[in-house]
């Protein structure tokens, strides 16, 4: 089941990350801009998200950090 984010993330691409798998899917695309260690992180957070072993908030604010550090978070 996909769990939804309250709110979604949206980028500066264009893309709104409205779900947990939007993050995931985002965050392993081979396009994203800049991979630094938020990046790293944010993934590792969402799959443990959607494994059960962090929250759907904690998976968000990863993400957001992540698009920050990239560049790619609309304000």
């Amino acid at each position: 089941m996909t769990k939804h984010f309250e709110t979604p993330v949206n980028l500066t691409d264009g893309r709104s990350l409205a779900s947990l798998d939007d993050a995931i899917a985002a965050l392993s695309d081979t396009g994203w801009p800049e991979r630094g260690p938020r990046h790293d992180e944010a993934l590792d957070i969402c799959l443990k998200v959607r494994d059960g072993h962090r929250s759907l908030s904690e998976g968000r604010m990863a993400l957001e950090m992540a698009a920050q550090e990239a560049g790619n978070l609309q304000p």
